[in-house]
């Protein structure tokens, strides 16, 4: 195939991400050594027609496409090469969301019609049809899923199968509620939700069994992590970097905490929120004042028909935790009971979907590449890059003036953030193990709000571990979102429009923030030392 024009590089992309869904027999995907070196194969030589284009000629738009693909090919050839989580991640066979279920963007996961999820109108009426026989086709298919893990992982970390270990708590739980909602209607199915309870409990048997023999490290190494950031996350800093540059973050928030607290000194304490329909209420004036304030102060250009953040999607949920644990009261929490408003805030720009995993911003955006859903974690590399950016700014502009100690929480939110990602650094360089990072973590935070063993920490830190350098692209994202702040308002001098350029990154599609820059200004010196190209 000669790839020419930005037509073949679309129809090049819509074969790539075709060439990815695994093999499927009886609701088993194939993960096995020999599938999985075939798929490789076919990447490579995917990718040798990509490395064939002629771009010359083409507009900034069209080659920052390029570059997303590439992006995603180098992502896959990466899994192959290091990541390999169907021999290192026993996570990797999750019959459901893991405890953090973004890490499933995943290409061999998102496109094998996993995890084991159910039709929205169920529980309610009985199942029937394709509905019906697809959940049999699941429930049955969870021994065969746990049967070919044991052959195919070969190079176990143990860090990760303790954190599948205590997934299946979960996993265990969700089973027996199915089997209970669908025994009056559909009593033929249990016998298969038996069948997979024993598959759950012989499968978390065998890992902890198997525990002293898992030798291999979690972490991917920091040759391996500068690689990662450089060509698939097309984040142009070094491991070495992102420390310095983390450390002195975590540093700030610290600082700017007790500077806070202390202007404070005078005023009541906070109130925590002490049931559901307060919690509730609170969040709910936080979302209309959100985007009451947006509005008004011409930050963004908000959709006439947007309504706030609704209660579907408030970031505390009575009585719930990651586990489903009731009447728990962890970091966020913790955070939430006392002032929503940064997390509202975090939640309408990440992640107020509305429809699937679609921003409310990205709605409507049809282009066939950069209006996808992005593999791996270059799709919240962004979006939780311009939700954590998102607290501080409006701070700065204003939003919390009315809100009696609110800059505190936005302050521990961001020593949350910047002490997780500073274990993700140590645990990726093997320089921490994951009880290392999870403690070093802890030890960080303000205020006690995040036991070792408690469900916030054991959510971030697999994500951590999954997932390399999600917890710092929250943090160079949100520096990256800075610098184009900065690199805009010396171009535009007095003429700088902030509404201009939000809309404009909000609207350059899911794409990494260094092609948005070189959209937005014109300036592809990031581009080009990312890939190598002199000056």
């Amino acid at each position: 195939m000669s790839i020419q024009a930005h037509s073949d590089l679309v129809a090049l992309f819509h074969q790539f991400r075709a060439s990815l869904s695994p093999d499927v027999e009886a609701g088993v995907p194939d993960y096995t050594h020999d599938a999985m070196e075939r798929r490789h194969a076919e990447l490579l030589r995917l990718r040798q027609q990509l490395e064939s284009l002629d771009r010359s000629g083409w507009s900034i738009p069209e080659q920052v496409d390029y570059h997303v693909v590439r992006a995603e090919m180098n992502g896959v050839d990466f899994d192959h090469r290091v990541l390999r989580p169907w021999a290192r991640d026993p996570g990797f066979y999750n019959i459901i969301d893991g405890i953090y279920p973004r890490l499933l963007v995943h290409h061999s996961r998102m496109l094998s019609d996993w995890p084991l999820t159910l039709p929205a109108a169920w529980p309610g009426q009985p199942l029937a049809g394709d509905e019906l026989a697809t959940l049999h086709t699941k429930l049955r298919a969870i021994p065969a899923i746990f049967e070919q893990a044991r052959g195919n992982l070969t190079e176990a970390s143990a860090d990760l199968a303790r954190v599948a270990i205590r997934l299946k708590e979960k996993e265990r739980g969700f089973i027996e509620r199915i089997g209970e909602q669908l025994a009056p209607d559909h009593p033929e199915t249990r016998v298969e939700v038996e069948n997979a309870l024993v598959a759950i409990d012989g499968f978390r048997d065998w890992l902890t069994e198997r525990l002293p023999r898992m030798t291999a490290p979690a972490g991917v190494g920091k040759a391996n992590y500068d690689w990662w950031l450089r060509n698939v996350l097309l984040i142009p800093y070094s491991w070495d970097e992102l420390f310095t540059l983390i450390q002195g973050e975590y540093t700030r928030a610290i600082a700017f905490l007790r500077l806070e607290e202390h202007r404070n000194q005078d005023l009541p304490p906070f109130e925590l929120a002490s049931n559901e329909t307060q919690s509730l209420e609170r969040q709910g004036a936080a979302a209309s004042e959100l985007l009451e304030f947006l509005r008004d102060r011409k930050i963004i250009t908000v959709p006439g028909g947007l309504d706030p953040l609704p209660e579907h999607h408030f970031p505390r949920t009575w009585g719930m935790s990651a586990y489903l644990r009731p009447d728990y009261r962890g970091f966020f929490e913790q955070c939430c009971d006392r002032e929503p408003m940064t997390q509202v805030t975090h939640t309408f720009f990440g992640h107020y979907y509305v429809r699937d995993r679609t921003i409310w911003y990205q709605d409507g955006d049809t282009r066939p590449i950069r209006g996808t859903i992005r593999l791996f974690d270059m799709h919240e590399a962004r979006s939780e890059a311009l939700s954590f950016g998102s607290e501080e700014i409006l701070l700065q502009l204003g939003s919390l003036e009315s809100r009696p100690r609110a800059k505190e929480i936005v302050y521990i939110w961001m020593a949350f953030r910047t002490a997780r990602a500073l274990s993700d650094l140590m645990m990726h360089a093997n320089e921490y193990t994951m009880d290392e990072g999870i403690q070093a973590f802890v030890d960080k935070l303000p205020y006690p709000w995040a036991a070792p063993d408690s469900d916030a920490v054991w959510w971030d830190i697999e994500e951590a571990l999954r997932a390399p350098a999600h917890s710092t692209s929250y943090v160079v994202g949100k520096h990256m979102l800075l610098q184009l702040i900065a690199d805009r308002s010396r171009q535009q001098g007095a003429q700088f429009d902030l509404r201009e350029l939000l809309d404009g990154f909000m609207g350059g599609g899911i794409i990494p923030i260094a092609l948005t820059r070189w959209e937005l200004t014109g300036d592809d010196d990031e581009i080009r030392r990312l890939t190598g190209v002199p000056n």
